[in-house]
């Protein structure tokens, strides 16, 4: 008993979450278990949940969590879990804690087995929502400083490492007391020589008692290594009755035991007292779970196990032991660790099989890590025997981005179903996986025609694959600034993922949705769509989070866009690994980059920089174009305002010729068209005193957006086009642009869009807002002018108030005529002294004495606040 560590567990108040981290064999499960009878004692209820390597995923953790949860609750039995079940979600084991009365120890051992980008989006949702009465434990060997500071719980969290896991000296005389004859240099020469490693301090222990005295020249070295762990467990080993260690060895194939397993294994009906002679002789047996019917052997003496079983068994031997395992888990319907052990008995025909038979139910789970570990682990002739398993390893392979996989059995299916005269039906279902390939690999032209060709081909019109063709045909709409029709195209996709309850689908239906409105500048929309979406897909997620990455991805953006920075970065550390890792390229970038820019903001310029080396990493590695041009484009904007130029040059010059020269007609998607596509040359070039080039730049390439209803480019546009002007000392024209891109910044939401051009842009905002100081009096503040004054707040400039007298002197505007009220409509338009003449058949001199006229009414000096004020008083919207 470690009452020195238990007391650190047992501190009040009582910590919510408790983390036990260190290397295999250093006691964390011991400690754990005993913490968990401490509070047993104290009345309050245990769950416990180990990963192992076979179902080391969300699923099954939640799947795992509610069963337990369910048993303490007394609502059913243990009983196997097959994939193809009704996948347990976050709602259910709320739902089941919520039936429980008594304060609840809730602990997850061997933490690492599962720690993966998914894993840990769905862990951290599961800690943000587990009631106050739930104490959470962790045992884990690795726990990265960021992962932990993720699942920090604000009621206190209590760590334990590897170095306070080790013995002290006055524990290893403790825990060697029963060997009276061991003097003191001994015992210190034992405990130096491991450390204080329990695991290796219990094998001594195995060695004494069977009178294998310690020696110091059977090990040369110092510390606690492998090998040290291996001689003592050779020591241990070497010292059994030969049939006990033989019965270790081929207990040692399976990763868990149960009493029946044994009995199959052995082919005697004694397993339950086999396992307890096992663990009574202290050979490295410890229960899985609190009912005690798995258990197993420490990784470490079953890795030393399974060497010594290679050095004596055949390769037949060791294989017909798997089979003989593979077949118990068969029979009870424990499909996934049978897989696992018919592959290991090159039963590769019989792990297709059963795979098939699960592998829908996987795919829909979004387990695509499981399904490309057995598909590397399959032949390819194996897999291409069941359509729907060559589908879904195609698809992982695609999303997992291991694309040469991908392609090569998209190649040998199609091969296969030419050779086999397949009909369009067939060819139809190939060419749905092949989507989602062309989807990571950013061929979004390809993609789109594809996905037309696919529908088409599929018989079945009322399913998720031809759902998926929606999806994929909405994206290239998206690009070619096709919004109304990529929408109308979504809705019709909405119904069949409803229907096939295709969290996946939605999950990508809602955020090519949210492109959609951002690239039209409804970023308020945009956010609140996103943040419905991702809470229902986390409510109903059982495990499969991948597709809501891509939800977070916008959802960050947006967030970052409307200044919200603490929740963005809160959905940073939830999903950005999992999207860096399997999201579509304009996800990945969109994540990227507010993650850099948020750091850059902070003063965290080394990662920032370090974020944007990933993206060109990634992009890079796996011949993402856009992604390399989108970090190219950010680490040039982060130098230029940083006013590092020649930086930030360098780093335009090596972005494509089309994205830095002559505009072309190609795809254009959020993650770049504010950046990437000429707008950062155009910084470049105010910044560097060049502002006719940049006015030159910008003004095709607002009349671009224009036409294209690219509402969010054109409001950056139009801000460029302003601090252009501004540079150039044209006042008013600066004022002008600005006003139009404040006016988009309103309707949609915009801050940093704005703010994030720093000083210029602020200056130049206080300039417009002191230019309205001068309006009538009980005239109230118009939204485009409220949003101005949120956006200067937000700057720490807060607007400055309305000159009273000024105020109180301005008179109404019923003083103008109804001609000036229309001169003063057509001003607004945006015409021209010469245009108004024509319009009006007058000359310009008369056009100017009617302005002067106007603006002296209403107390205003340009048109600027001409145009403020014909919209504060309804004159235009």
């Amino acid at each position: 008993m470690r009452h020195r560590l238990l007391d650190r567990l047992s501190i009040e108040p009582r910590p919510r979450l408790i983390v036990v981290q260190g290397p295999a064999g250093y006691g964390k499960t011991s400690l754990l278990r005993q913490h968990c009878d401490r509070r047993a004692a104290l009345g309050e209820r245990v769950a416990w949940v180990r990963m192992d390597a076979q179902s080391a995923d969300a699923v099954h953790l939640l799947r795992r969590l509610c069963d337990a949860v369910e048993i303490l609750a007394g609502q059913r039995t243990r009983r196997p879990v097959d994939a193809v079940g009704r996948p347990a979600t976050l709602q259910d084991l709320l739902r089941g804690l919520a039936r429980l009365h008594e304060p609840l120890v809730l602990v997850v051992d061997n933490f690492e087995t599962a720690a993966s980008a998914q894993f840990e989006s769905v862990f951290a949702q599961i800690v943000r929502s587990l009631p106050m009465t739930v104490q959470l434990c962790v045992g884990t060997r690795v726990l990265p400083g960021a992962r932990l500071a993720r699942l920090q719980i604000r009621e206190g969290t209590v760590v334990l490492s590897n170095e306070e896991l080790c013995f002290r000296p006055s524990e290893t005389i403790e825990f060697l007391r029963e060997f009276v004859s061991l003097r003191p240099e001994e015992i210190a020469e034992i405990h130096e020589r491991t450390d204080g490693w329990p695991a290796a301090l219990q094998a001594f222990r195995l060695c004494l008692r069977r009178g294998a005295r310690f020696r110091a020249e059977a090990y040369s070295g110092r510390g606690v290594t492998r090998e040290l762990m291996d001689f003592l467990a050779a020591e241990a080993f070497d010292q059994l009755a030969p049939a006990l260690g033989t019965l270790l060895l081929e207990l040692a194939i399976p990763e868990k035991l149960s009493a029946a397993l044994v009995e199959h294994i052995t082919g005697e009906p004694r397993g339950a007292e086999r396992l307890a002679e096992i663990e009574r002789a202290g050979l490295f047996l410890a229960q899985v779970d609190l009912e005690g019917t798995w258990l197993r052997f420490h990784n470490l003496f079953r890795q030393f196990l399974l060497g010594r079983a290679a050095q004596l068994f055949s390769p037949e031997d060791l294989r017909r032991r798997h089979r003989v395992v593979a077949a118990w888990y068969a029979d009870k319907a424990y499909r996934e660790e049978a897989i696992q052990h018919w592959i290991e008995a090159g039963e590769t025909d019989r792990a297709a099989g059963l795979l098939a038979e699960v592998v829908d139910a996987l795919v829909a789970q979004e387990r695509l890590g499981l399904i490309q570990s057995y598909a590397d682990r399959l032949p390819a002739e194996a897999v291409l025997r069941h359509d729907n398993l060559a589908h879904a390893a195609i698809i992982a392979y695609g999303f997992r981005r291991a694309f040469d996989k991908a392609d090569r059995l998209l190649q040998l299916h199609r091969a296969q179903l030419d050779a086999d005269g397949a009909g369009q039906a067939q060819l139809g279902l190939h060419n749905f996986s092949r989507l989602f390939v062309l989807a990571a690999q950013d061929r979004v032209e390809e993609l789109g025609a594809v996905g037309e060709q696919t529908a088409q081909q599929l018989a079945d019109r009322s399913g998720f694959a031809y759902a998926v063709t929606f999806n994929s045909r909405a994206m290239l709409c998206i690009g070619r600034g096709q919004y109304e029709e990529a929408r109308a195209l979504l809705m019709q996709a909405r119904p069949l993922h409803d229907r096939d309850h295709s969290l996946f689908g939605q999950a990508y239906q809602d955020a090519i949705y949210s492109m959609s409105l951002a690239c039209q500048g409804r970023i308020d929309d945009a956010e609140r769509g996103l943040a419905s979406a991702l809470r229902r897909t986390e409510a109903r997620a059982c495990g499969s989070v991948s597709a809501g990455s891509v939800m977070a991805a916008y959802l960050v953006s947006c967030l970052y866009e409307q200044n919200r920075l603490p929740e963005a970065e809160r959905l940073i550390g939830d999903y950005g690994q999992l999207a860096e890792e399997q999201a579509i390229v304009d996800a990945v970038a969109t994540m990227g980059i507010a993650r850099a820019r948020i750091a850059h903001l902070d003063g965290r310029h080394g990662e920032a920089e370090e974020t944007l080396e990933r993206m060109l990493y990634v992009g890079y590695r796996y011949t993402l174009e856009r992604l390399v041009i989108y970090a190219h484009a950010e680490l040039a904007r982060q130098a230029t305002l940083d006013g590092e130029l020649g930086r930030a040059e360098r780093w335009l010059k090596e972005l494509p010729v089309a994205f830095r020269d002559e505009p072309r007609d190609d795809l254009m998607f959020p993650a770049g068209e504010t950046e990437a596509c000429n707008l950062g040359w155009a910084r470049w070039l105010i910044a560097a005193g060049r502002h006719a080039e940049a006015r030159a730049l910008l003004a095709p390439e607002i009349r671009r957006a224009i036409a294209a209803r690219r509402r969010r480019r054109e409001l950056k546009l139009h801000l460029l086009y302003a601090l252009a002007h501004q540079a150039a000392g044209k006042a008013n024209l600066a004022g002008r642009c600005l006003l139009d891109a404040v006016q988009i910044a309103a309707q949609g939401g915009f801050v940093r869009s704005l703010l994030d051009e720093r000083a210029p842009a602020v200056a130049l905002m206080k300039q417009l807002r002191a230019q309205q100081r001068n309006l009538a009096r009980g005239v109230a503040p118009d939204a485009v002018m409220g949003h101005l004054d949120r956006l200067l707040t937000a700057a720490g400039e807060p607007a400055g108030e309305i000159d009273r007298a000024d105020a109180e002197a301005a008179p109404p505007i019923e003083s103008l005529t109804d001609r000036e009220r229309n001169l003063l409509r057509f001003v607004a338009a945006g015409l021209t002294n010469q245009e108004l003449a024509d319009r009006l058949s007058v000359s310009t001199n008369t056009v100017k004495w009617h302005l002067r006229n106007i603006f002296e009414k209403l107390r205003i000096r340009n048109r600027v606040q001409a145009i403020a004020l014909a919209r504060r008083f309804g004159l235009i919207d």
